[in-house]
């Protein structure tokens, strides 16, 4: 959810804008083809089509980081729209392909690529393209392929449905035969290039002019490594407390490979980032294997998961599982540089006391904050004297203070803990705007 300075105005224009994005070039089409004579089946075909390309064009704008966008919805919540929107279009585009059979007199003739249209040649690729995009997203929990390799099979699948879309009807000459649709379409493709330009050449030079060097990198308790940098020639990049970026390590910052982490040092100095990461898979044994000195890249900040624009709320109440600390860690290092003197509440929970992540700084943010921090265990040993199970609707009425409702709540970690721990809040009867959640796996 985002944060107050992005709150419901701010959806709402969003939400407005897409259905323009949608409905508007449908309204200019049913103009065109509403002219005496129009066979009614053409016109619902051609109608499909159109939303269907309008929603591809949304599907490709919700994830291209969008810094107010990402802001305003947070990177979860998007993506899921993303995912949404991407079946509805598919789903308009096999209607819009089955009623061309149906509605064209060469019916399935029109398959025939070597003797039909480059037009309908365009449309069998970007349809083929599209279906087999989807088809690898379902399947990708299942086969779990090396992120990397699918994200770039993705990004080039969708670079060819988006083109030959276009180009489609562009060759089709049907509808830009009229001024206003060949404008809107015109358009669309300016702004195809103008994301694609950002996200590939626009935002890898922003991130080699303010590149930084790494200074520092430590194995942390609960099988995380901590990676500390420093701005290369620059004054740090500003961002709020509980934002991620995305690193890159490399010699350019045109590398493809790229992986989004939580900020979990100050806001109040940008000229020094921490990111603490969990040991997983191979970027993070390169991670260990840096040295001192050697350049990093970061394509950020993003989100809107951070405790800006909410001076006036009474206390936080910081929610975390695993590694979900570490966004929640900066929230409160910004706190204590900040000289916060409103009362706090972290629960952190984990399977064992080992895998309990960051609790040196933790103690040390309790001698500078007024912080009551709650250790939550599924498995303890026999020695531990905490609480143990999971961060249930009782324990959370032990621990909240007697007017709950008022504080913000910001949760972070994996979505079975997020999901869960947001449904005990609401029926302890926390309203849905001060929920705050980012759920790791999201990107």
């Amino acid at each position: 959810m985002s944060a107050h300075v992005y709150g419901p105005v701010a959806r709402l224009g969003w939400f407005l804008l897409y259905v323009a994005v949608l409905l508007v070039p449908l309204l200019l089409t049913w103009t065109v083809i509403g002219s005496p004579g129009t066979d009614p089946g053409e016109a619902i075909v051609l109608s499909a089509g159109l939303v269907a390309f309008s929603a591809l064009v949304v599907t490709v704008v919700l994830p291209a980081r969008l810094p107010p966008l990402i802001a305003t919805f947070g990177i979860e919540t998007i993506l899921g729209i993303h995912k949404l929107i991407a079946l509805i279009a598919v789903a308009l585009v096999l209607l819009h392909f089955g009623g061309v059979l149906l509605v064209d007199p060469r019916g399935v003739s029109i398959l025939d690529v070597f003797h039909t249209t480059w037009a309908a040649r365009a449309a069998l690729v970007s349809t083929a393209a599209l279906v087999l995009v989807v088809v690898l997203a379902i399947r990708r929990p299942r086969t779990l392929p090396r992120y990397e390799g699918w994200r770039l099979v993705h990004n080039g699948l969708v670079a060819v449905v988006l083109t030959t879309a276009w180009l489609h009807v562009w060759w089709l000459r049907h509808l830009i035969s009229h001024t206003l649709l060949a404008a809107w379409f015109i358009l669309t493709g300016l702004l195809l290039v103008g994301l694609a330009v950002r996200r590939w050449i626009w935002l890898p030079m922003r991130s080699r002019k303010h590149s930084y060097v790494v200074e520092e990198v430590r194995q942390v308790p609960g099988d995380g490594v901590t990676l500390a940098i420093r701005a290369d020639g620059h004054g740090g990049v500003p961002f709020d407390a509980g934002q991620f970026a995305w690193l890159k390590i490399g010699s350019t910052p045109f590398v493809f490979e790229e992986h989004p982490f939580s900020i979990a040092s100050t806001a109040e100095h940008p000229e020094r980032k921490e990111f603490t990461i969990k040991a997983l898979g191979d970027f993070t044994e390169l991670l260990s294997a840096l040295r001192p000195g050697r350049k990093v890249f970061l394509d950020g900040p993003y989100g809107g998961f951070t405790i800006e624009g909410q001076d006036k709320a009474p206390g936080f109440v910081l929610i975390a599982a695993g590694v979900g600390i570490t966004p929640l860690l900066s929230m409160l290092r910004t706190l204590a540089d900040r000289g916060d003197s409103r009362r706090h509440l972290l629960i952190v929970a984990a399977r064992t006391e080992n895998q309990l992540m960051l609790r040196p700084e933790i103690e040390e943010l309790r001698a500078r904050l007024n912080l009551k921090v709650v250790e939550v265990l599924s498995r303890p040993d026999a020695d531990w004297t905490g609480e143990t199970g999971r961060i249930t609707k009782s324990l959370l009425i032990r621990y909240l203070p007697r007017r709950p409702n008022r504080l913000q709540y910001f949760l972070c970690g994996p979505q079975s803990m997020v999901g869960s721990v947001s449904t005990e809040l609401a029926q302890l009867g926390i309203p849905l705007r001060r929920i705050h959640t980012e759920r790791f796996g999201a990107v």
